[in-house]
């Protein structure tokens, strides 16, 4: 029932309550209110049912956690129709917009955001059905309950891709300047220019050809590259709406998918207090899709790291030198110790770099401006936590520990951009 009708009940009652002072009207009174009701009723009949009206559902059936995934329904109905639908999303992800008003046929988008990744469940569609005279409404369902698998994010991958082909990786925050000459595999031969290194001329060509001509070398391609991702107890802490984990996660993927992309191999460890997941180094298209089939099962646990174990079974396993990325979790001092006596192990066939996240949210308050005394308090709490976390940081890199300490924000394009500068040193 509606506004409409229901003022339309409620003046017909007041004829039948003026019917107790004046009898005459009492009749009529109750006839019009059993009139009004006839209307509302044949008003809810002719509304557009089931029968008219058919909603179908679009979306991937992969979404990225931490993303707005676009969903979409496809409505078929009459032009006259006023219709107002729910989608009965998973109650676990963040919906741009949960009513969705239309008229006639068409199309209503609106986006998903997951908090957290596995498995999801759509229900029906509810659909109210205005009748044609505004009086009454008609409830059904329609569209087909459904399931998603909610993945780590790959948007950044996307992006990446589509700023590569065009050459705008800058829009990213990757450097992708290369210097000639750098690297150690040959690529071509080319007429010199003025800043070449005297190191670089190619003497037996410069006599064949009879112009002075420069040896440009390439960074060495298939080299290992292997993400260690801790999910122990410390990367089940919130990092903005996703855990510290999930942005490892993410990170880690893109940091692969370059590695992939520039002809090195990717592999993966997963461990908290023992090695969970492994996946062999290797080369090709087909490798993404087998690191994000290992991760979708793993989430924080709530037992402690072990460092040791995991990082001796890497050193044990792989043999050729390769980039060790260790995505992991510091607080303190004892910790940080503890990571750069593994850390000195694998340095002596591997190299080692420490990925930390940061927490944005414990950042900005120990640089907001207190207003009152709880968020004094507060800033004094965060800058606590940022003060350990940064003589923790200190100590790994006084140990020779290569490490990148940063928030969710820029964490991939700093990650992206020293890994392209590991490549350009010849360092792996």
């Amino acid at each position: 029932m509606t506004r409409r009708a229901l003022a339309l009940l409620l003046a017909t009652l007041v004829v039948v309550a003026l019917g107790a002072a004046a009898p005459v009207l009492l009749v009529p009174g109750l006839s019009l209110f059993l009139i009004a009701g006839v209307l509302v009723v044949v008003d809810s009949r002719r509304a557009p049912g089931p029968d008219r009206v058919s909603v179908e559902r679009r979306n991937d059936p992969l979404f990225s956690v931490g993303a707005a995934n676009p969903v979409t329904l496809s409505v078929r109905a009459p032009s006259t129709a006023s219709l107002l639908l729910r989608d009965a999303a998973p109650r676990a992800m963040l919906a741009s917009a949960r009513l969705l008003r239309l008229r006639g046929a068409g199309e209503l988008a609106y986006t998903l955001t997951p908090r957290s990744r596995g498995d999801a469940g759509f229900g029906r569609v509810h659909v109210r059905s205005l009748g044609p005279w505004g009086l009454a409404t008609r409830d059904f369902t329609s569209a087909g309950e459904a399931t998603v698998r909610v993945d780590a994010d790959i948007s950044a991958v996307r992006v990446y891709e589509a700023l590569a082909r065009r050459g705008q990786l800058e829009e990213l925050g990757v450097r992708t300047l290369r210097r000639h000459g750098e690297g150690t595999e040959f690529e071509r031969v080319r007429d010199a220019v003025p800043d070449d290194p005297l190191r670089f001329i190619n003497w037996r060509a410069t006599a064949r050809t009879g112009r002075l001509m420069a040896t440009e070398l390439s960074p060495e391609r298939d080299q290992p590259v292997i993400a260690c991702l801790d999910h122990g107890r410390l990367m089940g802490v919130g990092a903005g709406p996703l855990t510290k984990f999930d942005h490892a996660v993410n990170a880690a993927l893109l940091l692969l998918h370059v590695a992939l992309r520039t002809g090195d191999r990717a592999g993966l460890v997963a461990f908290a207090d023992r090695v969970t997941a492994t996946v062999e180094a290797r080369a090709g298209s087909a490798q993404l899709r087998r690191l994000l089939d290992a991760l979708g099962p793993l989430k924080p646990t709530e037992v402690e790291s072990d460092h040791a174990a995991a990082l001796a079974e890497v050193g044990t396993h792989q043999r050729r030198r390769a980039l060790i990325a260790i995505f992991t979790d510091i607080v303190d001092r004892d910790q940080a110790a503890a990571l750069i006596a593994q850390c000195a192990l694998l340095r002596r066939r591997h190299l080692p770099l420490v990925i930390t996240v940061r927490d944005p949210a414990v950042v900005d308050m120990a640089r907001a401006r207190p207003g009152n005394a709880a968020a004094v308090y507060a800033r004094a709490v965060a800058e606590g936590i940022d003060a350990e976390r940064a003589a923790a940081v200190r100590l790994l890199r006084a140990g020779r520990v290569d490490v990148i300490d940063a928030d969710a924000r820029t964490l991939s394009p700093r990650l992206i951009n020293r890994y392209l500068e590991l490549k350009r040193r010849a360092a792996i």
